[in-house]
C-alpha cells in the first residue's frame, strides 16, 4: 500500500511539473506559428502628421474603417517631434470619438524636418467665448511614452500575427521598436516581438519605377531618416511583409482643395475641413499616406502590386527593389487608370458624417 501511494505521489508531482513546463508566457520566444489570424486585425498608425495634408486622410480612412467593424483602432504613433504634433493627432481622434486610444512620442527621432503646411495651429483655434474649436482628450502630453514603448505594450497584448502597422512618416519610432530589447511588457526583443504578433506593415515610401530616382521623403529626408530606414530595412523580420506605397502612386490622386471644403459642405466645424480653409494647401499636396491605409484595410484588390522581392538603400541613397521568391517586399505598381478610383474613395470617406 505504502508502494502504491508513493507511486501515485510520484505520478501526480510529474504531471504538475509537465503542466509548468508546458504553460509559457503569450510572447516565449517559441517558433513561429504558421497558422494565419482570421479574426479582426488591430490597427497601429504611425504618423508625421502636421506637415502635408495627406496623413489627415489616411486617419479619417482608418477611422472610418474602426466606425464599421471591420479593424480596431489600438493606438497612434506620433513619429515627428513638438508637442504640436501629438496635439494635432489628438484633436483628430478626439473629433472622430477615439480620444480614449493610447498614443505615444518621438522624443528622439528625424530632427527639424521640413513642414510644408505648418496646420498644427488648428489645435489653437477658438471661439468667441475663448473655448477651443477643436477640443482634445489628453491634458498632459509630456507623461506620454515614447512610441516605441507603446509598440511594445500594445503588441504585447495581441494575438499573434493579428496587428496591421500603418506607417506612414519616418522610420524613426518603427526603427526604434526594432532595436528595442525584453521589459516587463514583454520578454521578447523587437524584432521578435514584431515576427510573433504583426501581420503586415503599409508603409508610404520609396521609388522603385524607371526614372523614379531616390527614396522619397519618408525615407530619405535627411541623414537621420536614412540611418532610421536603413535599419528599419535591416532588422525587419523576413517572415513579415512590408507594402510600399511609392511616391508615383500619390503624386497622380489630386484632391484639390476645392473638392475637399465642397466635400465637407455640411459643417463649418470640421478639422480637414479648417486646414483647407485657413491654409494654401494648393502647394501640390495629393494623396500619398492615404493610399497606404487603402491598402492595408482594404485589401490588394485595388492595386498591382510588384512580385515579392528585397528593399535596400544603396550608398547612393536610391531605393532598389530586388525580385526575390523568398523576400517580403512588394511595392504598387503606377496604374493611371487607377488614380480616379483612389480619388474617390478617398472622397467617398471624407464626404461622411
Amino acid at each position: 500500500m505504502k508502494d502504491n501511494r508513493f507511486l501515485r505521489l510520484l505520478s501526480a508531482l510529474l504531471l504538475v511539473l509537465l503542466a509548468f513546463s508546458s504553460c509559457s508566457k503569450d510572447d516565449d520566444p517559441t517558433p513561429e506559428s504558421d497558422a494565419e489570424y482570421t479574426g479582426i486585425p488591430g490597427v497601429i498608425y504611425d504618423t508625421d502628421i502636421g506637415s502635408s495634408t495627406d496623413d489627415l486622410f489616411a486617419l479619417r480612412i482608418i477611422y472610418d474603417q474602426a466606425d464599421k467593424g471591420n479593424c480596431h483602432l489600438l493606438g497612434g504613433i506620433v513619429c515627428r517631434m513638438g508637442e504640436d504634433k501629438i496635439a494635432l493627432a489628438d484633436l483628430m481622434n478626439t473629433f472622430y470619438g477615439y480620444g480614449s486610444i493610447p498614443m505615444g512620442v518621438e522624443r528622439n527621432g528625424v530632427e527639424n524636418p521640413n513642414a510644408y503646411i505648418p496646420y498644427s495651429d488648428i489645435c489653437y483655434y477658438t471661439d468667441l467665448n475663448d473655448n477651443p474649436i477643436f477640443p482634445r482628450s489628453i491634458s498632459d502630453y509630456s507623461a506620454l511614452p515614447d512610441g516605441w514603448k507603446l509598440y511594445r505594450q500594445l503588441l504585447a497584448g495581441q494575438p499573434d500575427h493579428s496587428v496591421i502597422i500603418c506607417a506612414i512618416g519616418f522610420m524613426s519610432t518603427v526603427s526604434q521598436l526594432l532595436d528595442s530589447q525584453p521589459d516587463e511588457l514583454s520578454n521578447l526583443n523587437g524584432v521578435d516581438l514584431v515576427a510573433k504578433k504583426v501581420k503586415g506593415i503599409y508603409v508610404m515610401g520609396g521609388k522603385f519605377e524607371e526614372n523614379n530616382n531616390g527614396t522619397g521623403y519618408n525615407f530619405g529626408h535627411n541623414e537621420q531618416a536614412l540611418n532610421f530606414s536603413r535599419n528599419f530595412l535591416q532588422k525587419w523580420p523576413a517572415s513579415v511583409n512590408i507594402y510600399f506605397s511609392p511616391s508615383q502612386i500619390g503624386d497622380a490622386v489630386d484632391y484639390s482643395p476645392e473638392q475637399v471644403i465642397a466635400d465637407i459642405n455640411w459643417t463649418d466645424t470640421h478639422p480637414i475641413k479648417s486646414v483647407y480653409s485657413n491654409f494654401n494647401c494648393n502647394t501640390g499636396q495629393r494623396m500619398w499616406d492615404a493610399l497606404s491605409a487603402i491598402q492595408a484595410l482594404y485589401g490588394d484588390d485595388y492595386f498591382n502590386l510588384s512580385p515579392r522581392g528585397t528593399v535596400t538603400i544603396t550608398t547612393d541613397k536610391q531605393m532598389l527593389f530586388t525580385p526575390d521568391p523568398n523576400g517580403n517586399c512588394f511595392y504598387q505598381i503606377y496604374e493611371p487608370s487607377q488614380s480616379d478610383t483612389y480619388l474617390q474613395l478617398i472622397r467617398d470617406v471624407t464626404k461622411r458624417h
